[in-house]
């Protein structure tokens, strides 16, 4: 055993006691985790169980919950206080060293356990999109803002690595491993970021694009020169589209948990910095957009002497720079 996994063991029996849970802080990431009844929720260093009634509450007894941890105290621990729990295994493996099954969940939750395996973080990804159906969903979350985690980590035996990374860095990690990021919440009481497996298909892969591109995009008239609206002659490929659909949905499971913020009474402080969050992330779409509209349609329609689109550049740029 190494000294994190001693400590663990040592500390099992007390751990309870001495890291008080927040009820309403763990309702509230369990439901912005979007868990439904019947799912099969794999719960990643799950410790003495935490997180463990939480997640029966949103599978109920028609679901199936893993709890993994290489602590065997730890898991004794849970085992014990959930005997009565139907559909709950309880696995004591190292989830870097153990084989997962192949699409085999519809949700990988890690509550308060990312920094334990930051070193490790490509493997420890790969591994989770790989053990996640189609559609699945990979959870971090802490209980606790990312500054005080990382405090908690920072002990000066701790590789640089072993720490909580900003929400839009983990986004960047997570979708470059294939993932859709839908949720990115890095507030003053929790962390909290939700990764889809989606599949992603390009416009020009759909089957029938060759068929329907020319009614689409370039209506009848306007193939014999007769122009209507802003359309111009032109075609320029989209770049930027991965990254822009990725933020966008971002954005949209970003306005889901304000929502929920809302229903749930929560301070409108907390509530208005997260609509202010929101707001940047939508200039920061409109600025990649524009970036590659510049870079590909204009570049294009200057050596075309297509002054129509350059009008419409500037009339875009006037209205997104209000």
């Amino acid at each position: 055993m190494d000294k994190e996994h001693v400590f663990f063991e040592n500390y099992a029996g007390t751990w309870d006691q001495d890291r008080k849970e927040n009820p309403e802080v763990l309702s509230f990431l369990i439901k912005m985790a979007g868990i439904s009844a019947g799912d099969t929720v794999l719960d990643v260093g799950s410790g003495t169980g935490i997180l463990l009634p939480y997640l029966h509450q949103a599978v109920t007894d028609t679901g199936r919950i893993e709890e993994l941890d290489y602590s065997h105290r730890m898991l004794e621990q849970a085992r014990q206080k959930f005997a009565s729990f139907p559909g709950v295994t309880y696995t004591e493996k190292n989830i870097l060293k153990y084989k997962l099954p192949q699409k085999a969940y519809d949700a990988i939750v890690c509550l308060n356990f990312y920094p334990h395996i930051a070193q490790y973080k490509e493997v420890f990804i790969k591994k989770m999109t790989a053990a996640l159906k189609q559609d699945g969903s990979l959870i971090i979350m802490h209980d606790m803002p990312r500054s005080r985690v990382n405090a908690m980590h920072d002990q000066g035996e701790n590789p640089p690595s072993c720490v909580l990374p900003p929400v839009d860095i983990m986004a960047t990690m997570l979708i470059t491993a294939g993932l859709t990021v839908t949720v990115a919440m890095d507030t003053e009481s929790f962390y909290f970021i939700r990764a889809e497996k989606k599949q992603y298909v390009p416009y020009e892969q759909y089957p029938e694009h060759a068929a329907v591109h020319e009614e689409l995009i370039v209506p009848e008239g306007e193939m014999h020169g007769h122009s209507h609206g802003h359309d111009h002659g032109h075609v320029h490929p989209h770049t930027q589209t991965k990254a822009v659909m990725n933020r966008l949905a971002r954005i949209s499971g970003h306005l889901e948990a304000i929502k929920r913020m809302v229903e749930d009474g929560r301070d409108c402080s907390d509530i208005l910095i997260q609509i202010s969050a929101v707001d940047s992330a939508l200039v920061s779409v409109g600025k990649v957009i524009l970036r590659d509209h510049i870079d590909h349609c204009i570049i294009d329609a200057v050596k075309d002497n297509d002054m129509e689109a350059v009008d419409n550049l500037k009339k875009a740029i006037t209205t997104f720079i209000k």
